[in-house]
């Protein structure tokens, strides 16, 4: 057995069987995070098979890594952050994600990563101003339109927007800094998923 950094050397050679041993080492973390935010195992396979191409195809800059399982993580972060922005033109799973966040479900990991999430979540919420607080929950937990609440709060539409859109900014800058992993990826998504 290597260690960590004797395969990535191995791998940024062209060397497929220190390929396939740290495929075998971090394929389970991958598959969780993707299980975890598409439900679908199918799905998860897929991303993970597709994450892992794509570290072959870059093999030659592991030499510089560092850190393999944080490099790992961005690069299956972003891989299915973008997938899943694809299907949100479709109806039928923009409802399957709504149904998962607001469902009962029983596996006990999966509970207390949303949970943590949500957390994480309002604690970003309560960083805003009290203005953008306003605006930012009457949009999304009272689901009133920008000229709903523009009308209601006497400002512009304009204004609304404004405030929607920093108020994303923020929440989406406090996740990055004050949360990681599996936590970050759902806190993105739920916030994605609450603007679609």
């Amino acid at each position: 057995m290597h260690n960590e950094g004797d395969l990535l050397k191995l791998l940024a050679a062209g060397d497929e069987h220190a390929y396939r041993e740290l495929f075998r080492r971090h394929w389970d973390n991958v598959y969780s995070v993707a299980l975890v935010l598409t439900k679908s195992v199918e799905l998860a396979e897929d991303m993970v098979q597709d994450v892992f191409l794509k570290i072959w195809q870059k093999r030659d800059q592991f030499t510089k890594i560092e850190k393999f399982e944080d490099y790992l993580f961005i690069m299956a972060r972003n891989h299915i952050y973008t997938e899943l922005k694809k299907k949100t033109k479709d109806d039928q799973f923009k409802e399957q994600v709504h149904q998962y966040f607001d469902s009962g479900i029983n596996n006990t990991d999966i509970q207390l990563l949303t949970k943590e999430a949500q957390l994480q979540i309002n604690k970003a919420i309560e960083q805003l101003t009290p203005q953008q607080q306003l605006v930012y929950r009457m949009s999304r937990e009272q689901e009133l339109s920008h000229e709903e609440i523009a009308e209601k709060l006497n400002i512009s539409r304009n204004t609304v927007r404004n405030h929607i859109v920093q108020s994303l900014k923020q929440i989406r800058e406090y996740l990055h800094e004050n949360t990681s992993g599996a936590v970050l990826v759902l806190c993105l998504l739920k916030i994605f998923f609450e603007n679609v």
